[in-house]
Order: structure tokens, then sequence, then C-alpha cells
């Protein structure tokens, strides 16, 4: 976590991106069980929204087949351009996986609660490195 400006720690704040609503409850309870913020959203239209209106999402673990004006993917790509400090996960079903920059993370469906949180863990800590 890293300080505020008043000395106070700051949560990461973690952004869901998935249109499966059972699936997308249980990934916030399990994310806020370790210790985050969380937020979510069922398209990739609410999930800019989001973006654009909060500077203190640190993470995106989305769906790439979730719907919206962008798909998944391409959502991330978006993300990784316009706010580049932002770690991304991505997650399919699909069988065949594109190849994906070396700073994001890939979890297949079907995943279980600890590689969500590994995965968080490993991207925050990885990005303190560079930081620090």
């Amino acid at each position: 976590m890293a300080p505020s400006e008043d000395g106070i720690l700051e949560k990461n704040v973690v952004l869901i991106v998935e249109h499966e609503s059972i699936i997308r409850m249980e990934t916030v309870q399990v994310i806020k069980d370790a210790g985050y913020v969380v937020l979510d959203a069922s398209n990739t239209n609410d999930a800019m929204t989001i973006l654009e209106d909060r500077r203190d999402i640190r993470a995106v673990f989305t769906e790439i087949r979730v719907p919206g004006r962008l798909n998944g993917m391409d959502l991330a790509r978006a993300i990784a351009e316009r706010w580049p400090l932002v770690r991304l996960i991505v997650t399919s079903s699909a069988s065949k996986v594109q190849n994906f920059p070396a700073d994001w993370r890939y979890i297949p469906k079907v995943y279980d609660a600890a590689q969500i949180v590994v995965a968080l863990r490993a991207l925050f800590a990885s990005r303190l490195a560079v930081v620090n």
C-alpha cells in the first residue's frame, strides 16, 4: 500500500469487469477478503466510466468476452495506453488465447480464488520493485 498525502496508507483499488453476475459477485468477495477495495462493472462501457471518474484504481481484472463498446481485450489495451500504471489481469474460457504483454497476467477460466489473489499480489509487488 502506498502512503497518501496525509501519510495514511491507501488500499489498492481493483476494478472487476465481468458480465456474469454470479462470477462477478464471487470474484468481488474474494478480492475484498484479500484486503483490497473492489469496484465492479458488468460491461466495458461502465468500466470506462468508472476509470474516467476515479483516479485511485490500481488494477483491472477483466473477462475478454465482456460486452460493451469495446470487448475486454480492447478495454485492456485502452487501459494500458491511457492509464499505463494500472495493472491488468485478463481471463477467458476460450481455449485459444492471445499473447499478452509481459506486464499483464492471464488467468484461464475456470479459476479459483487463490489464483486471483496470487496474481494481484505479484502485479503489485513487481510494480513496487520497479518504482522503488
